[in-house]
């Protein structure tokens, strides 16, 4: 069930991907949603190709998502005792899956054009922006690497809307191929690698699996339906949550401030560390190190030069010593 979904998977987001550059080469690399409006006829295209990625990752009943995501659910559900809890919070992420989905579906398709999806009405091409990485705001060289100095989108670029045609297709019938009670192409194609594990024998019956597909079925459509009146019939609603859970909505717009939590975790003491081990390790153990070698070195460079001092009767002491201190050693070992 993981591998058949992690193939769907593949079609699915890579189209959603896909259709998500075209928009944001649109928009000029703006990447500001609440930015987007309106490109529904602008794009028709990049809009179907989303929405079909959209009702995929939804697990919308027929497309591939819905095969492979409820698969797994169902599963769960199978297994039963402490996998219900694992079964309970799938159904809720599925849920939240659509939600988020149709999201993006219901805010940048329908509705009054945004001035870039307008020009792009009107004009045929798309507008163009400042060019700069958005990710950093630098300036960048449109003549190097692609797109180039034209954006493309899918509508005007025949390699993106073969690639996302592609894509389309297999998000729709690519599930096909794991048909409980008709085909099970994936299960059977990994038994032999899969045949020595404990779960190779245990999986729902027909009947069991086409009840977890209704069960996902149902969570989908209710997702899809509840964003459509949340964006679409009641739009108003968003912003009076917003307003009167101001805590919760900063906590997801903060991402639950998980950025914040790894820098003061793990990014500030690895940082303090850093500067630590630069300001007192690499200074006094190093840099001491290296002075010390050098040092002494030095020293004993200067002592060796001093004794080379051109007298006769320094040499013979020199060697005087010399000899009483081999004959001192060998002295000692004889006794």
């Amino acid at each position: 069930a993981g591998m058949f979904h992690l193939m769907t998977h593949a079609f699915f987001k890579a189209l959603l991907f896909m259709a998500a550059g075209s928009i944001i080469s649109a928009m000029a690399n703006m990447q500001d949603i609440d930015k987007m409006k309106g490109f529904r006829k602008a794009m028709p295209f990049t809009a179907a190709m989303l929405i079909i990625g959209a009702l995929a990752l939804s697990g919308f009943p027929g497309t591939s998502g819905w095969f492979s995501k409820d698969e797994i659910i169902d599963f769960a559900h199978f297994r039963g005792g402490m996998y219900d809890w694992m079964w309970i919070g799938m159904l809720i992420g599925a849920f939240m899956t659509a939600v988020y989905s149709f999201r993006i579906i219901f805010r940048i398709l329908p509705g009054p054009a945004c001035k870039e999806a307008e020009y792009l009405e009107e004009h045929g091409h798309v507008i163009h922006g400042e060019p700069k990485n958005p990710a950093t705001g630098e300036l960048e060289d449109t003549e190097v690497g692609y797109p180039g100095e034209e954006h493309h989108i899918a509508e005007q670029a025949g390699g993106m809307k073969f690639a996302m045609s592609v894509l389309g297709i297999l998000a729709l019938i690519g599930g096909l191929v794991q048909v409980p009670g008709v085909d099970e192409v994936i299960t059977n194609f990994l038994e032999p690698t899969f045949e020595d594990s404990v779960f190779a024998h245990m999986h729902p019956s027909t009947h069991e699996a086409w009840v977890g597909l209704g069960e996902g079925a149902l969570i989908s459509i209710l997702g899809i339906t509840f964003t459509w009146f949340l964006y679409i019939r009641r739009p108003d609603l968003p912003v009076k949550f917003r307003e009167r859970f101001r805590a919760v909505h900063a906590l997801c717009v903060n991402k639950w401030y998980g950025d914040e939590i790894i820098d003061f975790l793990i990014v500030s003491p690895v940082k303090a560390f850093g500067r630590f081990c630069n300001r007192v390790f690499e200074r006094f153990a190093i840099d001491g190190a290296t002075a010390g070698v050098a040092g002494l070195t030095r020293s004993a460079g200067a002592a060796v030069r001093d004794m080379q001092s051109g007298m006769l009767r320094g040499y013979a002491v020199l060697m005087l010593f010399g000899i009483l201190a081999i004959a001192i050693y060998f002295l000692i070992r004889s006794i």
